[in-house]
Parts: structure tokens; sequence; C-alpha cells
């Protein structure tokens, strides 16, 4: 060996920093892998063999026990395992010691492992034992695979660039390496806590889950050091070890971070938040982790402008008539044309045709659409439909058109008509959002001029303004009051000015152990106005042009209790403070949208957004959208 450790020994007789290999460098190939791959780390020589395919139990025995009692021991590299045959004391006696037990496989052309590697299922999870990729990427052909040993078995590269050949003996350092900067990273984890996290974190090989090949499949130094599971956070003073940081813990809620999606108008309340950019939060094994809030959090339907425009556009020519009864019709929705039929949700809508007072829609994953009011009355008299971003983006509710949707309307006059309104949304995507929401619409008609008014309640499970359950910024659930006007006034026989206003106020029952407690009464608002125009280039043309400000907190307050780091003594540092969910800026959307039908059967659009202070975020850049349609129907 090159590297002289205090307390480095052979137990064959020999010089312990003397590399005997026939094969040229060994044992110091060995030693610089671990040594490239973790510098901090410090090589201990237990000198066992006098070089060959020869090795001694009993010097092995006696080193294993030696390793056992030297408390500076944290990691043993066991390349030679499968040549050696070691007592079952003194394996255990290093495990007990909880030292991480790196065993190479053995390059014996076998179906599982050999030699001290069969020790590995009594040493409590202690033990792990590595296989040889070779230069391809593919299984070393005379490398053991995992046989029987498969749930303590990974894979990794089986070779050193200090050696000239290849074999376990080189894959089982990287693997050493891999666990000595774990232990140097997280000192606190167990031995079969180091071990857990190389297997979990491997890349799956061969066939899917541990197989018989590549056991856990390759070892991914990346992953190995991101969170593993639901991470949680620490609700305490001390950071959670052991069982207190298990997944099922009742005091520690998980934050399942793939769902971290809030409801607009929440979303850009905390990205106006700089203390929640930072937190520290511990995954299933008790590590602590960094975790950036800002870089992970999302809106929900914050899809691409143009991609929500396009899909808006296509939605009405892709409704079909399935069936016209007597006194209904049943229409199919617009997914069955697109995505695989495996994905494909069921889409229908069925229609009343109503007796001149009063008609009835029920709509399962579609939201029927109202015949009064001023969206409709834009589309009856052929000037621009609302197909942008601004309409939704003023709303409340309607997440999600995922559920079953009831709208009953009633023509009490020629100029006034009453729609009741029921949804239970139910997403049965990752978001898994469920909301009910109930509200009553007069609509009043003075000739070429409407007037709506609209209030409702808004119920949501696990959610707040639309956001995803599960994670940081999760609540048990909220209430939301809402009242919307919106009216049109005909300015001359091919112009028409819209205008729109929407306040809500919410209640919030908070989640125990999340990031935000104790919320007020949080107050919404939305406004809307633009112009509507037809006939203005071509004939059967629209346009539209529209300012909005979409739905913002107006005022709200709730207390923020984060964890953000840990002291010199391991104490977590926590930032408490009564948060203004005020965000610091105010968005104005502005919408251009353009259509005009060419030929017979050509249509062509063009669409155009600008987003002053984008989600509310003062120091946002300007935000542009720009999108041209040419659709043709055959």
């Amino acid at each position: 060996m090159l590297f002289r450790s205090p307390g480095s020994a052979s137990y064959v007789g020999q010089n312990p920093f003397a590399d005997l290999a026939e094969q040229g460098t060994h044992g110091t190939a060995v030693a610089q892998i671990i040594l490239k791959l973790t510098p901090a780390s410090q090589i201990l020589s237990l000198q066992t063999s006098t070089g060959g395919r020869s090795i001694s139990s009993e010097a092995v025995s006696q080193a294993l026990f030696a390793a056992a009692a030297n408390p500076n021991i944290r990691v043993i590299n066991h390349s030679n395992a499968a040549l050696a045959g070691a007592s079952g004391e003194s394996i255990l006696a290093a495990a007990q010691a909880d030292q991480v037990i790196v065993m190479g496989a053995g390059n014996d052309w076998a179906p599982y492992p050999l030699g001290d590697a069969r020790h590995a299922p009594g040493l409590g999870g202690k033990g792990i034992i590595v296989g040889g990729l070779g230069p391809d990427g593919e299984m070393l052909g005379f490398g053991n695979r995992a046989g029987d040993m498969a749930d303590h078995y990974v894979v990794a590269l089986g070779f050193s660039e200090f050696a000239n050949y290849w074999g376990t003996s080189f894959a089982t350092p990287h693997v050493s390496a891999l666990a000595a900067r774990l232990r140097q990273t997280w000192p606190k984890l167990r031995a079969e806590e180091i071990t857990s996290i190389i297997k979990r974190s491997a890349s799956d090989r061969g066939a899917p889950g541990v197989d018989e090949k590549f056991g856990w499949g390759e070892i991914n130094p990346e992953r190995a050091f991101q969170p593993l599971g639901p991470v949680v956070s620490p609700p305490s003073a001390a950071p959670p070890s052991g069982e207190e940081a298990g997944v099922d813990s009742a005091e520690q809620p998980q934050w399942e971070t793939r769902r971290l999606r809030v409801g607009a108008p929440m979303y850009s309340a905390v990205l106006s938040q700089p203390h929640l950019f930072k937190a520290m939060v511990f995954d299933s094994t008790g590590r602590d982790f960094e975790f950036d809030l800002a870089r992970t959090i999302s809106e929900v339907g914050a899809s691409a402008t143009p991609r929500t425009v396009l899909s808006q556009w296509n939605r009405s020519l892709n409704q079909i008539l399935l069936e016209d009864g007597p006194n209904y019709q049943l229409f199919s929705g617009n997914s069955p044309l697109t995505g695989p039929s495996s994905e494909r949700r069921p889409e229908l809508l069925l229609r009343s045709k109503g007796d001149g007072i009063s008609s009835a829609q029920l709509g399962f994953g579609i939201f029927p659409q109202s015949k009064s009011g001023t969206q409709a009355w834009l589309s009856q008299n052929d000037f621009a439909e609302t197909k942008g971003m601004a309409w939704q983006r003023i709303d409340l509710g309607r997440y999600d058109d995922e559920g079953v949707h009831s709208l009953t309307a009633f023509n009490l006059t020629d100029a006034v008509s009453v729609d009741l309104r029921y949804s239970d949304i139910n997403d049965s995507s990752e978001a898994a959002y469920h909301g009910a929401e109930v509200s009553a619409a007069t609509h009043f008609s003075f000739g070429d001029s409407g007037l709506s008014l609209e209030g409702g309640l808004l119920t949501e499970e696990k959610s707040f303004l639309g956001s995803a359950s599960g994670g940081p910024l999760s609540v048990n659930g909220a209430q939301s009051q809402f009242l919307r006007i919106s009216g049109h006034h005909r300015l001359t026989p091919r112009v028409a000015l819209v205008g729109a206003l929407t306040g809500a106020i919410s209640s919030v029952s908070e989640q125990p152990n999340t990031l935000m407690q104790n919320f007020s009464t949080m107050i919404s608002d939305a406004w809307l106005f633009g112009l509507a125009a037809k006939s203005i280039l071509h004939i059967g043309d629209s346009m539209s042009i529209t300012f909005a400000q979409p739905l913002r907190v107006r005022s709200g307050t709730a207390d923020l209790d984060m964890a953000y780091g840990l002291s010199a003594d391991g104490e977590i540092l926590r930032h408490e403070q009564r948060l203004d969910l005020q965000p610091s800026g105010v968005e104005t959307l502005m919408e251009f949208a353009y259509r005009v039908p060419w030929m017979t059967s050509w249509d062509l659009g063009a669409y155009v957004s600008l987003r002053s202070q984008p989600n509310h975020i003062s120091a946002a850049p300007l935000s542009m959208d720009f999108l041209m349609l040419a659709r043709s129907v055959f």
C-alpha cells in the first residue's frame, strides 16, 4: 500500500504497506479509488494476503476483530471477500461495531457471491455486496452475479485507472468511497442506514426491481445525496433520527415534494417571501437537506400560454354529438381524440333541450357552459370568443374539469334568467385535488347591455385556492365565499365593451407541522375589462383586446415557523415570523387575439399576451407569449 496510516498492520508477517499482488498493484489501486473519490478519507491497511488467490482465513478473522476494536474505522473495504473464509464471529463483531462492511462478489463466473459475502444476510443490514460492470456498462462476464444475495447486492464499475485489469475488487472501493462520503456528511447515520441509502438510490438495471443479476442496480452517487422518499419539516428542537424520522410518523407529516403546487394567489404570496426560499428538511433516514421552495414550487394550471390558448380554441371542435333524443342531447368530450386510450378519462355532457322556461346540463369531466352572461353573449353575437387566459385567471374554483358538474337554468322573463350550479371536482392525477362548488347567478339583459351577479361557496379538502394536497404549504382545507360581477355593452354594431370583477373571502384550516399556521381571513380580488370586435378587417373575423389583474391576495397573514439550519451543537435553527401574504407587486395581463376564416376550410389566428410583474412579483421581468394558428378541417 502507498498509504501509511497509524495502526496499519500485517497479519501475514509482511510489510503492511507493501503491495504483494501477483497481477501488479491491487491493494494500492483499490486505495487510490477510495482516496480519489473521498479525499478526506484516511485509509488503514490491514494486510491479510501474501498475494495471489490464496488468503488466510485466520488472518482475515484477526483483521476483522482488530477493525471492530478500532472506533475510528467506519467503513471496511473487503475487496477479496470471495477468496476469504473469515469466522462468523469476526465479521459479526465488525457489524456490531456499526461498521459498513463492503464485500466484493468475486470473479468466479458464479451465479451468486462467494466467500465472506455469504455472511451478508446475518449482519443486520450492515453488509453490502458489490458486483462489477465492464467497460461497456454491462456485467463483467466473469463477475459473480447477485443470485440468492440480491437483496444485499449492488454493482459498480469494476475498473481502476491505477491498474490494467478489471474485476469486482475495483468495483468494491467505489461503493466503499460512497459509504465513506455518506458517513462524513451525516456522521450520526448507522451502518445499516448507509447501506440502505446506497441500495435505495441505485439505478435499476436488468429486470425491474431487485433481480438475481444486478441486485438493486448500479450505484448512483448523485442520487444518494438527494432526499429519499418524502421529507419532513422538523417540529422540535432536535433533528429526527431512527424511527423518529420514519415516514409513518403522525407527528411529522410528509412533504410530498412532487405535489408542491399551489393556486395562483398563494403562489404569488409565497414567491414574495424570501424566508421561504431556504428551508431545512429531513428525509426518511434522518438526513438534513437545504430545501429551496422557490425552485420546487409551481402554480396549479400554469401551463404555457400558447398551449392553454390552443387547447381552448380546439375544445369546441372536438365535441361530438353521440345521441340526439327527443328531450336531450348527449355529447362526448374533447380528450378522446388525443393521448393513449389508457390515459383517456370519460368526458360526457348530457343536455336537456328545455321547455323555454328551464333547462339542465350534467357534465362528467366537462364544465357546462351557460347560455346567459357576458361570455355567452359574445359567442352568440359572433364577437371574439374569450379563449385566452384572462377570464380563467380572474376566476375562483373550476381548477379542473374532471369531476361531476351540473347547471340548471331558469328563464324568469325575457330580460332575467337564473343559473344554479354545483360541481364536485375530483382530480385523479397526482395533485389529488378535491373541492365542491355551489353557486347561483342572475343575468339581466337590457337590449345591447347585460349584467350578471354571481355568488357562491367553494369548499376545498386538503387545499386552498387550488393547491395540491401534501407538502410544506399544505392545509387541512378551506372555504371561500365569492362574488363575481360581469357585464357587456355594445358600443357599435361591431364593437362591444366587456368587464368583470371578482372578490373572495376565505377561511383556512391549517395542517399541523407545516410551514404556515394560524391563517387570518384571506381576501382576494381580480378584475378585467376589454373590447371585443367583429368584421373589422375581413367579413367574419373577430378581434379582442383585454386587460386584467389576475386573482391576487389583497390581505391576509399567517404564522411562519421554519427550520433553516443546524447550529454547531446540532440544534435546529428556526425562523419565526408573522407573514403578510399580500404579494410584492400587481400583475397586469394584456391579451390580444384575432381569428379569421380563410377560404372555405381554413381558420387562421394570432394571439399575443404581455404580463407586467408576472405572478404579482414586483421584480419579475416583463413576460411575452405569441402564437400563430392555422387550422383546417378536412
